[in-house]
């Protein structure tokens, strides 16, 4: 193994990988995405302007840069095996661990400009974009990269919350006074950073290999559980909790019949995986506030809100495991359980943000809710039933 060319091999055997999965995507979604970006786009617009004047865009500016840094990784691109293997080799993976750092550095600078191109006229509108102005974001990607660095070090949970939860208030005040033009402030909060950072650094420590396994796991995974909402990955990792209350409650609103076995396997399958009930909960709470906060588009959401929930669960179809697949019930029987249980879900996701319209706004209608029920018909029964195939090439037709 060449030591001095290992980043390079692990970097392109990750890019190879994801290229693949990101080519078929491409290829299918490319027009979605870009409805998508511009419907988010414009409402956002309008959603600034619903903002209280007494809460200025700044602030809110500084909170989604403080989201996007406090998200960070480093990418080092290491292997569980790398524990036995490398590790006797540590003191020579000093430059392999620095091109780590400047990669996430350069990642963090790319979603940093990405997001000021992307809401460029707010920024216009609050600060003036100059080289002083990209130097200063620069310094800030570096610094933020460095204070998750340090994060390995760290003794305990405790700690790591702290740390976390100073970085992510320390980037959104350096961020409020770079858009109010107040440099001295953020000037004098980077060089108190950078000092404490220095100090951190400056002691000899070994490498948490544990930590960075796990970091590296957790970055892959975000990527594959991102893939997996298009096309479906193979062996992907799911965390889950019991919810046992959420459970009680379908062994009792789940008649016990034969029709309904795979609708009750399905909806604990919902229920328990955490990436598919916190993408609902997720999806539904951003529909109650939109509703609460533009109300005449609110049915426009409404149903921009359901097609992605639906449109996102359909990989579920695919977590069952091969062993169930053996009940003596048709394929037919299968896909349409699935399908009643996508339907069941969204209609109670709709009659939620129905609802919530109506007692917030008074703006809800017969119109809106008639409109509603027949998408979420239309949208389960003609669109997602063409991309359910629950068996996959398990069985022979």
């Amino acid at each position: 193994m060449d030591i001095q060319t290992l980043w390079g091999l692990r970097v392109q055997e990750f890019y190879k990988k994801m290229f693949k999965y990101y080519s078929i995507i491409g290829a299918n979604v490319v027009y979605f995405f870009l409805i998508i970006s511009s419907i988010f786009l414009y409402y956002f617009h309008l959603f600034l302007q619903w903002i209280p004047p007494q809460i200025s865009v700044e602030v809110i500016l500084s909170l989604f840069v403080g989201f996007i840094l406090i998200r960070t990784k480093v990418r080092t691109f290491v292997k569980r095996a790398d524990i036995h293997f490398l590790l006797p080799l540590e003191w020579r993976l000093r430059p392999y661990f620095i091109k780590s750092l400047i990669y996430s550095f350069v990642i963090d600078v790319i979603k940093l400009v990405g997001f000021i191109t992307f809401f460029v006229s707010l920024f216009l509108h609050t600060t003036h974009i100059n080289l002083l102005f990209l130097c200063f974001i620069i310094g800030m990607a570096a610094y933020n990269v460095l204070m998750k660095w340090i994060e390995q070090w760290l003794a305990n949970h405790v700690q790591l919350v702290l740390h976390r939860l100073n970085r992510f208030f320390l980037i959104c005040f350096m961020c409020y006074f770079l858009f109010k033009n107040e440099w001295l402030y953020a000037l004098i909060l980077m060089s108190i950073n950078f000092v404490y950072l220095l100090y951190f650094i400056r002691k000899k420590r070994n490498l948490n290999w544990q930590w960075q396994i796990d970091e590296e796991e957790s970055a892959l995974l975000r990527n594959f559980k991102f893939i997996n909402f298009f096309i479906d990955v193979p062996n992907l990792k799911r965390s889950f909790r019991s919810r046992r209350l959420l459970t009680m409650l379908l062994r009792r609103s789940i008649p016990h019949n034969r029709s309904n076995t795979f609708v009750y396997l399905y909806s604990h399958l919902f229920v328990r995986y955490n990436d598919y009930f916190y993408l609902y909960l997720r999806l539904t709470v951003i529909g109650l506030f939109v509703n609460y906060a533009m109300p005449a588009s609110g049915w426009i959401i409404n149903l921009l809100i359901l097609f992605m929930t639906g449109f996102q669960v359909i990989p579920l179809q695919h977590e069952l495991k091969e062993n169930v697949l053996l009940y003596p019930i048709s394929k037919s029987q299968i896909k349409d359980s699935f399908l009643k249980f996508v339907l069941l879900i969204l209609y109670t996701q709709f009659f939620l943000l129905y609802f919530a319209m109506f007692l917030l706004t008074f703006t809800a209608n017969l119109f809106n809710l008639v409109i509603g029920c027949l998408f979420v018909y239309g949208f389960v029964y003609f669109f997602i039933s063409k991309k359910v195939n629950v068996l996959g090439n398990t069985f022979p037709e």
